[in-house]
């Protein structure tokens, strides 16, 4: 995928927090915002910087995808870009890692060709080539010597009706680390790659960007 300037320059103004501060990205909700405001979301890391969109005061599910090097200001999505909202008003939501839990879904998609995939107990995947895909997920672990790495492996069949259908199976890598759509200036903190075995020698190989689920 094509990254963005903005984008890129966008994922620069983060730098690494001191070791005790959370991973990201992660999901949060709107806090201590009086209920007649909203939580300005900026174009830079900065009180005075550009409004480029809102959050209202009781929004949950806000998907922080980096902090600043400060670690007052996250980077979340706002419409087709990236932009800053105070970490102050923000609370983190009690979710499982998803580099570690199966509970917390993902929403993975990427483009040329387009498709997306729902990472949960029941994935499914579409693509342009048919019908949407139905699997089973069997594993999700996290990666065994890299903290930012998990992985999973996942049956289905292209006619659950039919048992003769051979089935299908989708193996993935998930990273953490700075994705672009290629088609917008958002941010994602996820990198996802994925191996779809269709029958004897039909593998396709995709490649793209996962979201948190709220």
């Amino acid at each position: 995928m094509r990254p963005y300037l903005g984008a890129a320059l966008l994922w620069l103004a983060c730098a690494a927090l001191p070791g005790a501060a959370q991973e990201f990205p992660a999901l949060y909700s709107v806090a201590g915002v009086a209920a007649d405001d909203v939580l300005n979301i900026r174009s830079a890391p900065a009180a005075s910087a550009e409004i480029i969109g809102t959050l209202a005061p009781d929004q949950a599910g806000v998907e922080v995808v980096a902090a600043d090097g400060s670690g007052k200001w996250g980077l979340v999505n706002s419409g087709e870009r990236s932009g800053w909202a105070a970490l102050r008003y923000l609370t983190r939501e009690p979710r499982d890692d998803w580099r570690r839990g199966q509970n917390q879904a993902l929403k993975c998609f990427g483009t040329e060709p387009f498709w997306s995939l729902t990472l949960s107990e029941t994935p499914n995947l579409s693509t342009p080539e048919g019908p949407d895909i139905p699997f089973t997920l069997l594993a999700r672990e996290p990666g065994s010597n890299h903290s930012g790495k998990s992985g999973f492996h996942a049956v289905g069949r292209l006619d659950s009706e039919d048992p003769h259908i051979e089935p299908v199976s989708l193996t993935g890598t998930l990273t953490a680390q700075h994705c672009s759509d290629g088609m917008s200036d958002r941010t994602y903190g996820i990198a996802i790659d994925l191996l779809q075995l269709r029958g004897a020698g039909q593998l396709n190989v995709l490649s793209g960007c996962c979201s948190l689920a709220p």
